[in-house]
């Protein structure tokens, strides 16, 4: 076994199966132990970007609630239309608009795969402040994951951007660092976007969790 790191609170532990680590946090009243497993498999028959989207949505309406995990929409812009976030996340008054980025070619070196996930993660902010504007002009009809149609108002909510990555070999260290767009923001791993919904089980939890850790500063993912 290997100690990935050693903080003052908290620890990674990877034992013989590199997809596979425990995570250590030391309490007051001793240590807390999670495993960290491999993100969900992807659905056979789907390409590998919208499945990602779906396998997102999954662990969300699985281990949350479906109600509050709404499937993209579109809006008029121009002649053409824009897609509304590939998922939402709402709750109460909170929402967050998920972009999933995969990577569906064979990694390259570590300098190439850094710059690509600083590329996409850019795009990936953008685009969900493109999706809390326009909620914000013109309510959206949305679907849930009990394929109710509700009338989503973006002045009802506060927002987080959320850009998640489906990659399977993040260069050690990677930092994305997010452009500012009026609204908090945070990149993290669909395998801890699982690990979150997992662990806490509750879509108001995972949202408090990200508004909490977009003001801290950035860690590497994974």
């Amino acid at each position: 076994m290997t100690d990935q790191a050693s903080p003052a609170l908290w620890r990674f532990i990877q034992d013989d199966d590199p997809d596979a680590f425990t995570l250590i946090v030391e309490t007051a009243n001793g240590q807390y132990v999670r495993r960290i497993r491999p993100a969900l498999p992807l659905p056979s028959g789907v390409e590998h970007g919208p499945g990602a989207e779906v396998a997102a949505h999954t662990a969300a309406a699985t281990w949350g609630l479906p109600d509050f995990v709404f499937q993209s929409a579109y809006a008029s812009k121009g002649s053409g239309r824009r897609e509304l976030g590939d998922r939402l996340l709402l709750a109460g008054g909170r929402g967050a608009v998920i972009q999933v980025k995969a990577r569906t070619i064979q990694p390259k070196d570590a300098d190439s795969e850094v710059a690509w996930i600083q590329k996409v993660a850019t795009k990936a902010v953008r685009q969900a402040k493109g999706t809390v504007r326009q909620l914000r002009m013109l309510p959206a009809d949305m679907a849930n994951g009990r394929d109710r149609t509700l009338s989503v108002d973006g002045n009802a909510y506060e927002w987080i951007g959320v850009f998640l990555l489906d990659h399977e070999q993040v260069p050690e260290g990677t930092i994305c660092s997010l452009e500012p767009i009026g609204i908090p923001t945070i990149a993290l791993t669909r395998r801890d976007w699982d690990f979150l919904f997992d662990q806490l089980r509750s879509t108001t939890a995972v949202l408090d969790y990200l508004f909490r850790a977009a003001v801290e500063p950035p860690v590497a993912l994974g």
